[in-house]
């Protein structure tokens, strides 16, 4: 029972801190960190892609990356998921390492497939967005979690 007050209170806290990070001048810098990265993405893959602010643009297309399109959502899941399972500090801090990591990567190419998306078959944009990836993310953070688990079980049982 207490260790669901635990998931509880890890998951709420997880929620305020986003509610923090949206009001804050942090989602910018992030906003525009993610905007470049995924026009260098772009422009690796052959694009012709250029950023201002957090505008990222071609000659016929552009979207705004805004705090929705940053993977802070899913990481501030993922590491309220984290906090919350009964592991040692080092465990927590490595795990949640690993997901800013793979969260951080899958967001970029996350945001460069949409664009490509968008740019391409503008049509199907809206569930490339919404459904696909939006869903897509929310399942990464928790296989990501599953297997941090597995992981953190197997090497108590060791």
């Amino acid at each position: 029972m207490v260790s669901w007050f635990i998931v509880a209170g890890s998951l709420l806290l997880a929620l305020g801190v986003y509610a923090g990070f949206l009001g804050g001048g942090w989602i910018e810098a992030i906003a525009r960190w993610t905007a470049r990265w995924s026009s260098a993405t772009l422009n690796v893959l052959g694009a012709s892609t250029t950023v201002r602010g957090t505008i990222l643009a071609s000659d016929d297309f552009a979207v705004s990356v805004v705090a929705e399109c940053t993977a802070i959502g899913p990481l501030v899941l993922y590491a309220g998921a984290v906090a919350a399972y009964p592991s040692p500090w080092r465990a927590k801090g490595l795990g949640v390492l690993m997901g800013l990591v793979v969260l951080t990567a899958v967001n970029v190419l996350r945001i460069a497939s949409l664009f490509w998306v968008g740019q391409a078959y503008p049509q199907y944009l809206g569930i490339a967005h919404l459904l696909v990836w939006q869903t897509a993310m929310i399942l990464l953070a928790i296989v990501l979690w599953l297997v941090w688990v597995e992981r953190v079980a197997h090497a108590r049982a060791r």
